[in-house]
């Protein structure tokens, strides 16, 4: 009990973690009237005054107190306990001094109270599976944390068993979907996190390092360190774990080795078949390891090659953008004392980009080995400092050319001390990391041939300005051509390499905003030759990433040989190569994505506007047109314009009233109309002794009570009761019995043979499994009495325009009615011809029937061609082998019995088959004219007159 309450309760001295929970919420708000954006401030400084400030005095307090409390116990302990004393008293000495900030700042918080609650966010305020940009997070994902190696095969062995899909886990910094492992309905998911794989063992006689794929760059420099040994090639920041780092096979400032693979010894994988592979670049496996995003087997540890710890001087020179690539080639590339280099890129709002300064780190001794006095580790969220300035530059443009023009001043200053190789590699970067909802700090890296990066740079630059990008920090690093890896990001040529840090507010719409511009720029690199970064935001078309990787059909030949189960998959994957993977080998079929269809052309989009002012009526055709065309901007896959579409459909949709009111209306229309259908496909029925509904909760009894003389026992067949029925069919409850049903395994056991005369199915056939249909469709027949009635809607689907309009009317309608991603994507949808289902209720002893001329009941302008046809159970009945012989021959002779009609087939309501006065508010004939189905009837009585009087 004690352990819950502590869940709940604020620790002690971060109380203020509440109201600043708050405040982040109301700062992800979008409000869009001017009202709703001005109480949104309100809102802000109301919280700030009333609720944060108050929290801080009270935690400056208490802080105190406590942190008094374990000083005096610092003095007053025994050794055994002091150093926890120590430590609880930096911890509330800490939160004091925070405090005291705080409300020192707060005239500061007032103008803006970002600029103080964010230092106050609660240490864990996202659960489930959270993606290092914040953007993806999943709250289903199972989350391992194995402690060996041992564990880590026993994990996918079960999982290979079960049919789960896997994927590990580094430092969490991919900013996508890498390593959320997703798979197909029904698959669990497993992320295993390798943070306790995190061993170091360093052979100082070779040189080398045996690290778990847990372990962070952090953790290699603290012990190589004081060896005098350094890593060859990793990040500028050492935050990163080793096998995420080999995942994406990084680079770094080492501009003369290149990707962190030539470095690699050897490696220990577990593959798809859960045995552990010790393999060597000799080995074709090696390179689809590195820089394959965990798609091809788990690194448990890796073993690589150390370089002395050198000391070196920062040297900084201004270059102009269109001399950069020369001095490069001409000053660093031939400078053996030149061990890293990057080129700093100007931040300055009126030149960015446009300019810079070359840095370079030149050794300035001939010293092999070098220990570093003091070597420590960034803190966890950097110096308090170093939060300030960084939140304070993620706010105003000002403050970020202040910072650039103080960076720009040092490094030509030139008057930096001489650093180690290790003190280089951990600039103070980890204020950036914050835990923040309301905003994140994003990364994108292009790599572009030397020709085409003065252009590349100069579009990227007006592309950034545009967007008002909030960039923190821009630089170019050289990469070495590296083709042994297919998913290499520099496989044709030397590449320089842009990499851009900027705050990215988490706002919906800010980040609509990111991902089209992003987009556009992952476009411009493959425009300029070159490719893009797959670890950041996967945002591109799968045209752009093809373009830009054409060897991943290379990667997905090896995917098949290695894991042919696909046991390893991520959102990542699923996007843009479980496509090439299928295409290649076709083991399953992919669903169409017929947004794109919907959208592809003018006459397809003018079809379906039918669905939406004749069935739907909740919103205008040309409003969500243009919305669809927005979000297929920055959106390519069905999942993803669904979510998008369903997020932003408020912006085009009546207000909450008005909405309910087209609800209303839509639903009397369609139950007018089905009823209408009905009663002229039941023609000469007076009474109904029992009826069954089938998927809906008695929607139409009302109808049929209206037409029919109904008795007997009523059964609604649906999935479960809720209050919303009775929208749909008033109160109380029309049904007498309900019954459920199971979309998966539908069937009618519940209810007694031989017990209706009418059973309706109007949500159609195509929702059940085609393995299920036929026994529905016993179940049916079984229930029904001799010569009742079954009446089914279903779509006719003749074509394939047929099928986009019967897949565009569901995904619109359910995008309309709020249904989750799950429920779209898993939604079946077995769409059909008409005639396929005659045929199989022909096949299970229920006939069609039609009198007359063959009229399709469709509803007029309805393009998803939703069609209701009536099938009858037959009498079985003993007859006289004379009068049954005699009819025989009757049928066989007769000229009105053996004519054949070719009359095609007409639509109920259909302008272009009736006068107008028939197509308008009307079933049957008007005046002078006459229905098809009068025609109808009256041949049906004039050939059954002929055959009575034979017989």
């Amino acid at each position: 009990m004690r352990s819950k309450i502590d869940k709940i309760l604020p620790e002690i001295g971060k109380f203020s973690a509440g109201p600043a929970a708050m405040i982040e919420r109301t700062y992800l708000s979008e409000p869009g009237s001017l009202f709703g954006k001005l109480w949104k401030e309100i809102k802000l400084r109301t919280i700030y005054g009333g609720l944060f400030l108050p929290a801080a005095a009270i935690d400056m307090f208490t802080s105190l107190g406590i942190g008094i409390r374990y000083s005096i116990g610092v003095f007053t302990r025994s050794d055994e306990v002091q150093d926890d004393r120590i430590v609880k008293l930096k911890k509330y000495a800490t939160l004091f001094s925070k405090n005291v900030l705080a409300l020192l700042a707060s005239p500061v918080g007032l103008f803006k109270p970002k600029l103080v609650q964010l230092h106050f966010n609660s240490d864990n305020p996202t659960q489930g599976l959270v993606s290092g940009g914040k953007l993806h997070q999943d709250l289903n994902t199972k989350i391992e944390y194995p402690k060996n190696v041992d564990n880590v095969i026993d994990i996918i062995k079960d999982a290979a068993k079960n049919g789960h899909k896997i994927m590990p886990i580094g430092s969490g910094r991919s900013q996508g979907k890498q390593y959320f492992p997703e798979g197909a309905k029904g698959e669990q998911s497993i992320a295993i996190d390798m943070r306790y794989l995190n061993t170091v063992e360093i052979n100082a006689k070779e040189q080398t390092a045996t690290i778990g794929a847990g372990a962070h760059w952090e953790d290699v420099q603290n012990y190589a360190d004081k060896l005098g040994l350094a890593l060859e090639v990793q990040q500028a920041s050492n935050v990163f774990s080793a096998g995420g780092s080999v995942g994406t096979n990084i680079h770094g400032w080492n501009h003369r080795t290149g990707v962190l693979s030539n470095t690699i010894l050897s490696m220990d994988i577990i593959n798809a078949q859960g045995e552990k592979q010790t393999i060597t670049p000799k080995e074709p496996l090696f390179h689809f390891i590195t820089g394959g995003l965990g798609l091809f087997g788990i690194v448990t540890s890796i073993t690589l090659q150390l370089t002395n710890n050198k000391l070196l001087k920062e040297v900084g020179t201004e270059v102009k953008l269109s001399d950069y690539v020369n001095h490069f080639r001409r000053n660093v590339e031939p400078n053996e004392n030149i061990h890293m280099h990057l080129y700093r890129l100007s931040l300055d709002p009126k030149d960015l980009l446009g300019t810079g300064v070359a840095v370079d780190y030149v050794q300035v001794d001939n010293s092999k080995q070098v220990k570093t006095e003091n070597l420590i580790q960034e803190g966890t969220y950097g110096s308090r400092i170093n939060r300030i300035l960084v939140n304070m530059a993620n706010q105003f443009a000002w403050m970020r050319d202040k910072y650039w023009q103080r960076e720009y001043g040092r490094l030509l200053r030139n008057d930096s001390p001489p650093m180690t190789v290790n003190q280089i590699m951990q600039p103070p970067i980890n204020a950036m990391f914050n835990n923040a909802v309301s905003e994140a700090e994003w990364l994108q890296e292009y790599f572009i041939p030397e020709e085409n990066l003065r252009d590349f740079l100069y579009a990227l630059s007006r592309l950034l300005t545009s967007n008002q990008v909030a960039l923190i920090n821009a630089s170019v690093r050289f990469v070495k051509q590296h083709n042994a890896s297919p998913m290499s990001y520099a496989h044709d040529g030397d590449r320089f390499a842009i990499v851009l840090c900027f705050n990215q507010p988490l706002q919906h719409s800010q980040v609509v905003k990111a991902k089209k511009w992003l987009r556009e720029a992952q476009n411009l690199a493959v425009e300029h030759g070159g490719t893009y970064y797959l670890p950041y935001q996967h945002i591109s078309n799968p045209k752009d990433f093809n373009r830009a990787y054409p060897r991943a059909a290379e990667a997905m030949r090896m995917k098949h040989e290695v894991d042919p189960n696909e046991l390893f998959v991520s959102g990542f994957y699923q996007k843009y190569l479980a496509p090439i993977y299928n295409n290649l080998f076709a083991h399953k079929s992919t669903r169409p994505n017929y947004f794109n269809e919907l959208m592809k052309t003018k006459e397809m989009k003018e079809r379906f506007s039918g669905f939406l002012s004749v069935v739907l009526k909740r919103v205008e055709a040309k409003e969500l047109y243009n919305l669809l065309e927005d979000v297929m901007r920055y959106n390519d896959s069905h999942a993803e314009i669904y979510q998008e579409l369903c997020r932003r459909l408020p912006e085009i949709s009546a207000n909450a009233l008005a909405d309910f009111r087209h609800i209303l209306t839509s639903l009397s229309e369609i139950k007018n109309d089905l009823t209408e259908q009905a009663v002229v496909l039941l023609d000469g029925t007076k009474e109904i002794n029992g009826l069954v509904e089938i998927g809906y909760p008695g929607r139409f009894v009302d109808g049929f009570k209206k037409h029919f003389k109904v008795t007997g026992n009523i059964v609604a067949v649906y999935e479960n009761p809720q209050l919303s029925d009775y929208v749909q069919t008033g109160f109380p409850r029309p049904y007498h019995k309900f019954a459920k049903l199971d979309y998966s395994d539908p069937n009618l056991h519940k209810l007694p043979d031989n017990s209706a005369d009418v059973i309706t199915c109007y949500i159609g056939l195509h929702h059940f499994p085609e393995n299920k249909v036929k026994f529905f469709l016993q179940e049916v027949r079984r229930v029904l009495r001799a010569e009742g009635h079954f009446l089914l809607v279903d779509h006719d689907v003749r074509n394939q325009s047929d099928m986009v309009m019967a897949h565009g009317a569901h995904m619109i309608f359910n995008a309309v009615i709020g249904a989750s991603l799950q429920d779209e994507l898993h939604e079946t949808r077995l769409f059909r011809s008409m005639e396929h289902w005659k045929s199989l209720c022909k096949e299970a002893g229920l006939n069609y029937d039609v009198s007359g001329a063959d009229v399709e009941m469709i509803r007029a302008g309805d393009p998803s061609r939703n069609r209701m046809v009536c099938f009858i159970k037959p009498k079985l009945e003993l007859v006289n082998k004379e009068r049954a012989t005699l009819a025989q021959q009757v049928s066989s002779t007769s000229p009105i019995l053996t004519q054949k009609k070719e009359e095609p087939l007409q639509s109920w309501r259909c302008s272009s088959n009736m006068p107008i006065s028939l197509s308008q508010d009307t079933l049957f004939s008007q005046n002078e004219n006459t229905s098809a189905f009068e025609i109808g009837k009256k041949e049906e009585k004039e050939e059954t007159t002929q055959l009575s009087a034979i017989l």
